[in-house]
This record gives C-alpha cells, structure tokens and sequence, in this order.
C-alpha cells in the first residue's frame, strides 16, 4: 500500500506541472503575436529600417522587368509593373519616371504631365529633365506658351542646355518670332558640348548635388575658380567629333534660316555654309543657300 500511495500523487504531481507548461507556453505565444500585431499596426521606425531594404529590393527587381517592357515596346505591361514597384516603394523616382514616358508613348499625355508635373515637387535632382519632359508634352498638346515656359526652366537648371534652347528656338520659328528665335539659337550654340562647356556642366551637376556635403562643395567651388587645364591631345579629339556633329549642323542651318527671315542675309549664309562644312550632305542646308543664292 505504502509503495502505491506514493506513486499517485507523483503522477499528479508531474501532470500539473504539465498543464502548468502548456498554459504558461499557449500565454506566451499569444502575448507574442498579441505583441507584434500591436508593433506592426504602429510601425516603430526601427521595424521600417528592418523591412525597407527588402521593399526597395523587390521594387526594383519589379521595376526592371517594367524597363524590359518599356524597351520593348509593350508599354502597357510596363504600366502594370511600374505600379506594382510604387505601391511597393512609392519614392521609387525611375520607376514613376519611366510611368511618365509610358504614358508619353501611348499618347495619354494628360496623365504624362500629372506624373512630370509631380515629380518637379519630389525629384529636386532632375529637374531639368523632368521640365523638358512636361515641355515636349505641352508642345505635343499645341499649348506652346506652357512649352515654351518648360523649355526656359529647363535650359536655366541643365548643366548641358544646348537641346532645350535648341527646340525652344524651332518653337520660335514656327511663331515666326525671328528675333527671338536668332537669339535662342545663338544660345544653344554658345552651350553645345565643347570641352570646356562639359568640364564646367560636370562641375555644376556636382555642385548641385552636393549642397549637404561642404567639402565636396569647396572643391568645386576651387576648380571652376581654377580650372584643370586640358591636355592638347584632348582637345583635338573633341574638335574632331564636334565638326561631324549632326545635331551642331541643324542648329547652324536653324540660325541661318532665323537670320534669312529677319534679312540678314550675309549671316544667313555664314550659318548655312557652317552647316554644310560640318555635314556635307545635308540636304536641307543645301537647299536653303541655294534659295539665298537665287
């Protein structure tokens, strides 16, 4: 008897200790995910820092199958893709960027300026691209004077502005405002892609990107006061390629067509030959001076 009443209670014993451990566990698991719940409906900023590099990582794993569309032209499978990444990363910049240009090339232009006009307020380091992007908008909507304004604010902000004046200046010609159009074109040349305009475009992309950072600034601020001086072998290959320019010879047959319209035809000429010397074969040059000679 002895012997079995004293193994009862221990069985009891062991069972409540049992119990004991599976409430105590069962308390604890809910009070952990009871935890958590209540960590992930206030989003503590350490548990954003944890979460954001794999959100930025999975929207622009998303993003880059957006861009292989876009490049393919499947421009609404694009649409889809950049979407995802933004509700994923709403500041993704290329992805609601590339948004834009979507929308551009499938004529919603309304929906391109939302998004252009948009990022003017959240991408301060791309300003230019962005104002000459609302710019080709505008102008495909035939609301020139907003064109024309987008043009000029992205030539001011351009480290390199030589396009925006050149198509603000094609605006000016089709508005039959030669005087103006003279002096754009005059400014897309005096900012074409010399050697030394692209060091100091270099600097200024540097230094507007560098507001934060006062040594960087400093630096910048000592070369554009005392330039490095370019090797001689440098310069003659830049040379080299600006004088088959293309785009440099259209711009030259603009402003002698802008100085043919407002009589100034000895200017007119120079431009026209200028153009012709850069690129032999171009036929619209060839023809312009033609109609100046007869």
């Amino acid at each position: 008897m002895s012997s079995s009443s004293s193994t009862i209670p221990a069985k009891k014993s062991i069972k409540n200790s049992e119990d004991k451990f599976i409430r105590y566990s069962l308390t604890s698991i809910w009070g952990i995910l009871i935890l958590f719940g209540f960590i992930s409906i206030i989003q503590p900023q350490w548990l954003v820092n944890i979460s954001s590099p794999g959100k930025m990582t999975e929207a622009i794993h998303i993003r880059n199958a957006g861009d292989l569309l876009l490049k393919s032209g499947k421009y609404k499978a694009a649409i889809n893709q950049y979407k995802r990444a933004i509700i994923i990363q709403p500041d993704l910049i290329s992805a609601i960027g590339n948004l834009g240009i979507c929308y551009t090339q499938l004529k919603r232009y309304d929906d391109a300026i939302r998004i252009f006009k948009y990022l003017l307020k959240t991408d301060t380091e791309n300003t230019h691209t962005n104002y000459y992007n609302l710019a080709e908008l505008y102008k495909r909507k035939g609301n020139i004077d907003s064109a024309i304004e987008c043009y000029v604010k992205s030539a001011e902000t351009n480290p390199y502005p030589i396009y925006s004046y050149q198509y603000l200046g094609e605006l000016y010609l089709k508005l039959q405002k030669w005087d103006l159009a003279v002096e754009t074109f005059k400014l897309a040349l005096a900012n074409k892609l010399t050697l030394e305009n692209s060091y100091y475009g270099m600097l200024k992309g540097v230094e507007k990107y560098s507001q934060d950072k006062s040594e960087i600034l400093k630096t910048v601020k000592l070369l554009q006061k005392n330039p490095i001086e370019p090797g001689n072998y440098d310069n003659i290959i830049f040379e080299l390629m600006l004088k088959k320019d293309k785009e440099i010879a259209k711009t030259y047959n603009f402003l002698g067509y802008a100085y043919f319209r407002n009589n100034n035809f000895p200017e007119a000429r120079s431009n026209y030959e200028i153009a012709l010397n850069i690129w032999p074969d171009f036929t619209e040059a060839k023809q312009n001076l033609k109609k100046l000679c007869n």
